[in-house]
């Protein structure tokens, strides 16, 4: 490893998040940080000077499938200093005029005493913390550890139990199930979720349509009607009458949830189970919603990507590909995507963007969302590369996947190296570390990869921009045309 090398940290959550840089050098000093692999797992990254040679990790933030859980970036660990700094300066007892010498200095020599004081104190700390550290270097051999120590949090069972019903479904041997894998998913993270219940609510959901469906004379064999209902459904007020119940019953546009969006206080804001609950979403869940609720009525729709963002795409029976732009009810064109200006040619190419996804590949987004999820909990370790591998393999050209390895080995190389700065390791021993540099290609590697896929991050100013943007081109009449064309298309 010579001159300068540049790692990129990909985000990985369905949306963008906020930017961070983090720069990592090793330059020759007598201080050492504690190595990431001493501390409380999940193993945390540091921005601290390390030795004689320099790596940059250029933190960005990404989507998935959309907006989803902003992970918490491994945070710099430091000792910290005592509340307070007590020093020896005498006492004062009885006659409040009696100071001690300290305290009968001049002003200027009293803060000078001071500040040599706790200059003293902090060097007697890092010597009793290079004491320990050499005690804990011996006794552990001096070993650099290679991998992430695993959090022993509990309920990280009920994510390996996710993730083997998921891979079931997209191994064959369990039916295929997007409504399931969501949940799955989802009840991961919140356990207080229950299947009967979430399904319970989608079956209401789809009895509205049903009803909405009948009210307007659309036969149960028209596609083109079913995604036009679903659509109503999703971006209109709808009111039918339940004959069972003898009630009338309403239900209100699904709306773009802007509190929040980017799930940074509460994961759970970008959850469907959450969106169905309040009927505020955002471009990750309403996507999902919808296709959910197309699986359950038999028609088919697809998952599409744009940076930072999902959508849907479905066929109408000319056989053209249209776009339902759910975050603020719309269909919109391919053209419309593109100008946001951060689809970049070989995105498009390479088809990571504005490309119909499958059913199975949908599903294997739900174990990128399971693994976002684990992250935001645990932080990394193998299960991370375990969903992600399982992912690629039925999803090659999967964005969130491949931005996750990139992540997990970035932060991997970051801890490796903060341990030979701890323990005073020359960089001629890291040269020759099989280990250490194997992870270094595979950071590297994965961090091009992404590039060269046509990855390109969409800050949230913009993203927020182009929001507002395609309200506006919601209300032209080019919107009005292209819906009266797509229900002139529906069967009375």
């Amino acid at each position: 490893m010579s001159g300068l090398t540049t790692i990129k940290f990909f985000p990985t959550a369905h949306h963008a998040q906020s930017k961070s840089v983090a720069v990592a050098s090793i330059a020759d000093t007598n201080k050492h940080a504690t190595p990431t692999h001493l501390l409380s797992p999940p193993a945390r990254t540091s921005n601290k000077v390390l030795t004689t040679w320099t790596i940059m990790l250029v933190l960005v933030t990404l989507p998935a499938s959309g907006q989803i859980p902003v992970i918490v970036e491994p945070k710099p660990f430091t000792f910290s200093q005592p509340d307070i700094v007590k020093m020896t300066t005498g006492t004062q007892t009885g006659n409040p005029a009696m100071t001690n010498t300290l305290y009968s200095l001049d002003p200027n020599e009293r803060n000078g005493q001071i500040i040599n004081e706790v200059d003293e104190y902090i060097k007697k700390q890092e010597n009793q913390k290079k004491l320990i550290a050499d005690a804990l270097r011996e006794l552990d051999g001096s070993q650099v550890e290679y991998n992430f120590r695993s959090s022993v949090l509990k309920g990280k069972g009920n994510f390996y139990k996710s993730y083997d019903q998921i891979t079931k479904m997209l191994n064959g041997e369990s039916k295929a199930s997007l409504k399931r894998a969501v949940f799955l998913s989802e009840f991961a993270y919140d356990t207080t979720m229950n299947y009967e219940k979430f399904n319970q609510g989608i079956s209401e959901i789809m009895r509205v349509i049903g009803l909405k469906m009948k009210g307007d004379k659309i036969s149960l064999s028209d596609n083109m009607g079913k995604i036009m209902t679903l659509f109503q459904f999703m971006g209109d007020t709808i009111k039918v009458k339940d004959p069972l119940l003898e009630k009338n019953i309403t239900t209100y546009p699904k709306t773009y949830d802007f509190e929040d969006f980017w799930g940074r206080e509460d994961l759970r804001k970008t959850f469907v189970s959450k969106l169905m609950k309040t009927g505020t979403g955002n471009c990750h869940s309403l996507p999902l919603l919808f296709l959910i609720l197309a699986e359950e009525i038999g028609v088919e729709a697809h998952l599409a990507f744009a940076p930072n963002h999902s959508y849907v795409k479905f066929k109408d029976k000319m056989g053209n590909w249209q776009n339902i732009e759910l975050t603020i009810g719309m269909i919109a064109s391919d053209q419309f995507m593109v100008q946001t200006g951060y689809i970049k040619a070989e995105a498009i190419q390479n088809r990571i963007y504005l490309e119909a996804v499958s059913k199975e590949q949908a599903i294997a987004q739900c174990l990128n969302d399971l693994t976002l999820y684990y992250t935001r909990k645990y932080g990394y370790d193998d299960f991370v590369i375990k969903c992600t591998n399982t992912s690629i393999n039925k999803f090659q050209t999967n964005l969130t996947a491949h931005q996750i390895n990139a992540n997990y080995y970035t932060t991997l190389i970051d801890n490796i190296i903060q341990q030979y700065k701890h323990y005073g390791l020359p960089k001629s021993e890291f040269d020759k570390d099989e280990k250490a540099q194997y992870i270094l290609k595979q950071a590297i590697g994965a961090t091009t990869h992404v590039e060269n896929l046509g990855y390109s991050d969409m800050p949230q100013e913009a993203y927020e921009d182009w929001i507002r943007s395609m309200k506006i081109e919601a209300t032209k009449q080019e919107q009005l045309n292209r819906l009266k064309l797509l229900k002139n298309m529906i069967q009375h």
